[in-house]
C-alpha cells in the first residue's frame, strides 16, 4: 500500500495499456521504459521523466478513511468514483481499474472523472466540519474541528478538483 495519496492525469490509452501490463505503472510514473517489456509495444507518449502529481495532499495511510467520509459524506462503502479512497483500505470493493496485483496502483478511466469531478465539487467547510465529526467520534473520540481548522481540507479537494477538470478537458483518466 503507497503510503501518501499521489494522483496523475493520464491519456486513456495508457490506463488501458498498463492494464493490460500488470506492473508496468511502476515503470510509467517514474518516466522509465519497462525492461521486460518491447519498447516498440509502448503507447506513443510513455513518459520520459516522473510524472507530475495534481498536488499534494495530507491523505496518508491513517486517514483515508476520513477523505472517504468527506467525499462520500459518511462511511458507507460505494461504488463509481466516490470509491477513490476506497481503494486503500478495501482493496476488493471498489470501482476502480487495478494496475498492479500489489493492490497499490488504481485508475479511474476519462468517463469516470465527470462523476469524481462532481462529488469533489461538493466538499464544502460545513460538509468537513460534519464529516470530521461523525468519523472523530467513530474513532472513540470527540474532537470536532472548527471552520477554520476544515479550511484544509477543502483546499486539498479544491485543488484536486481544479487537476480533475484538467483531466476532463484533455479526456485523461487518473491513476493514483
Amino acid at each position: 500500500m503507497a503510503h501518501r495519496f499521489s494522483a496523475f492525469a493520464v491519456p486513456a490509452e495508457h490506463i488501458k495499456y498498463l492494464q493490460q501490463h500488470p506492473g508496468a505503472v511502476f515503470h510509467y510514473l517514474e518516466g522509465r521504459e519497462p525492461e521486460s517489456i518491447d519498447p516498440s509495444s509502448l503507447p506513443a507518449g510513455w513518459p520520459t521523466e516522473r510524472l507530475k502529481s495534481l498536488g499534494a495532499w495530507g491523505i496518508n495511510h491513517r486517514n483515508v478513511d476520513l477523505y472517504h467520509w468527506i467525499l462520500n459524506g459518511g462511511p458507507t462503502l460505494v461504488t463509481g468514483s466516490g470509491s477513490i479512497f476506497q481503494t486503500w483500505y478495501q482493496p476488493d470493493r471498489h470501482s476502480a481499474i487495478k494496475l498492479d496485483m500489489l493492490n497499490e496502483r488504481f485508475a479511474f478511466s476519462p468517463e469516470q472523472i465527470q462523476e469524481l469531478t462532481a462529488l469533489v465539487a461538493q466538499v464544502t467547510v460545513q460538509s468537513v466540519v460534519k464529516a470530521f465529526a461523525a468519523w472523530s467520534k467513530s474513532q472513540g473520540n470527540n474532537h470536532e474541528l472548527d471552520e477554520e481548522e476544515c479550511e484544509p481540507f477543502v483546499e486539498e479537494f479544491d485543488m484536486f478538483g481544479t487537476g480533475l477538470n484538467e483531466a476532463l478537458n484533455k479526456g485523461y483518466g487518473l491513476i493514483w
